[in-house]
């Protein structure tokens, strides 16, 4: 039987479709999960995740607040698989010794969330595009490397993403056919967006607003209320239910969460070094140029044959107002686009923001591949097409899954050429990437165990000896034996004016850059 045919096969075939995502799925993210990278905001989470079991262990109910993202589905899906696997090991506290086996707790648990969220969104976006262009759409963002790269961290973002996708698209299916449990699930699943990052409440108030708009335009007033305050009380219900530390000071910890939002994420900036300039704001280019870097061509290709062959409909939805309500494609773009341009008003830009835009660009591709493919008149020109898919997924996913792995955060496309010269249009983070080898690399090459001098100490503390790490910025010289900078790294000032001179020494690469520079002193 030949590829394409197979491929049919498979769509067909519901079950077998599902069995195959699922063994794709496992084998890009739990092969050699927890000890390929620790990243420093996932040092952090460790901790917080921790003081939020301890505070509903003893009930005090503030210590569930941790941070203003407020990261509560993180500390939720991780925190009781660590408590377990303490009550398993014995373990009552990290340590350089046991760090990455909390690690991996950690990491297959928010993995382990991660399929199963992935397997609702399927089945609710089955209902709004048909099972063939949800799988294709779900198989694509699910491959797309930087994507896949960021789903293996102990982080957020890509919680964020799958919990907003699933919730928009019930609350879509609920506005063509309302019922009260698809509205609470709808609240539901917008609470946990919330609850995941602040940023999460756009959506909220999106849905809110559109239903505002769909119901005036339909002139029915009773199906309005239902429909909104069912999903705003699913919502607060939720939110509550989750969050113990609003039980004892609701205004005070919300208050909290906007308000540092508003400071370290619009006001304070974050560091990016963009075309060689170090700046605080990535300005206006900063996520266009990060879509087109972090996003493979085939989806791109995908996007590009969706507008050739769906503008002329779109241009006609624009002209009937009561076909603007009816379309869902046009009401996740509404949202999506929104969420891309209001994120440029904030000075601090990462790359890993753009995340939530991808179930969306991966639906628009499918839908863009699928109605290309109906399109073609002749069984030779559908050979062809599918022959020359098949080829270019194999080029632009396959071969970066194999090639990548398991650093799959740094991946870029192949459009801006080497990684060597993407890295020269927007700087790659260091973010404990493959510091778990970085540390087998110092042991194997210097011996011993080396005093060590850092940057961002976090990450190499989590599995070294705390006594033998230096912050490079703030101690003095004499600290460490080895200065170690990550990629983009400057040597500090201080540093610079100490009068001790470092060679490098050597340098750990990984996927075609150089990631750490080992630097030693040199005899004076």
């Amino acid at each position: 039987m030949k590829l394409w045919d197979r491929l049919t096969v498979l769509f067909r075939n519901k079950y077998a479709a599902l069995i195959f995502f699922t063994v794709v799925f496992f084998l890009t993210r739990f092969l050699f999960l927890g000890a390929d990278e620790i990243n420093p905001d996932g040092v952090n989470w460790h901790y917080r995740s921790q003081q939020f079991i301890v505070g509903l262990k003893s009930g005090d109910f503030e210590r569930t607040y941790q941070h203003y993202h407020p990261g509560v589905t993180l500390m939720w899906i991780t925190g009781a698989p660590i408590e377990i696997y303490k009550q398993i090991t014995g373990y009552t506290t990290y340590d350089q010794y046991n760090f990455l086996g909390f690690n991996t707790v950690a990491k297959i648990s928010v993995v382990l969330a991660q399929l199963v969220l992935t397997f609702i969104l399927l089945c609710y976006l089955s209902k709004v595009a048909g099972f063939k262009t949800a799988y294709l759409s779900v198989f694509l963002f699910s491959l797309e490397p930087f994507f896949l790269g960021n789903s293996r961290l102990y982080h957020m973002d890509v919680l964020l993403a799958l919990f907003m996708f699933i919730a928009l698209l019930v609350s879509w299916l609920n506005l063509k056919e309302f019922s009260y449990k698809r509205s609470v699930l709808a609240g539901v699943f917008l609470s946990l967006s919330f609850l995941t990052k602040s940023i999460g409440i756009g959506a909220l108030f999106f849905v809110l607003i559109f239903c505002t708009a769909y119901f005036a335009n339909k002139k029915d007033m009773k199906s309005f209320l239902k429909y909104f305050f069912t999903i705003l009380g699913a919502f607060i219900l939720t939110t509550f239910i989750l969050f113990p530390a609003l039980w004892v000071r609701p205004v005070y910890y919300l208050s909290e969460i906007f308000g540092e939002s508003e400071r370290v994420g619009i006001r304070k900036g974050h560091e990016q070094i963009v075309f060689g300039e170090t700046t605080q704001d990535g300005g206006i280019l900063f996520y266009p140029l990060v879509m087109l870097m972090k996003t493979t061509p085939f989806l791109i290709a995908g996007l590009i044959l969706c507008f050739m062959k769906c503008s002329g409909s779109i241009s006609a939805l624009v002209k009937n107002i009561r076909s603007k309500y009816s379309n869902p494609y046009l009401y996740l773009a509404v949202f999506y686009l929104g969420y891309f341009f209001i994120m440029f008003y904030p000075s601090k830009k990462i790359d890993r923001y753009m995340l939530p835009l991808y179930p969306l660009l991966s639906l628009i591709a499918s839908y863009g591949f699928i109605r290309f493919y109906s399109f073609l008149k002749t069984a030779r020109s559908k050979k062809i097409f599918m022959s020359g898919a098949v080829f270019f997924f194999t080029v632009f996913y396959i071969v970066p899954v194999i090639s990548y792995f398991p650093y799959y955060f740094t991946y870029t496309s192949p459009i801006f050429g080497t990684a060597a010269s993407a890295n020269r249009v927007i700087a790659q983070k260091p973010f404990g990437i493959a510091v778990p080898a970085l540390k087998d690399y110092i042991l194997s090459r210097y011996g011993g165990e080396p005093e060590l001098g850092f940057i961002d100490t976090k990450p190499i503390k989590a599995i070294y000896s705390n006594s033998k790490v230096a912050d490079i910025r703030i101690n003095g010289v004499s600290d460490y034996e080895l200065l170690i900078l990550g990629i983009n790294e400057e040597m500090p000032d201080k540093v610079l004016q100490s009068g001790t001179r470092f060679r490098k020494d050597s340098s750990l690469y990984v996927n075609g850059l150089e990631y750490w520079r080992i630097y030693v002193k040199e005899d004076k």
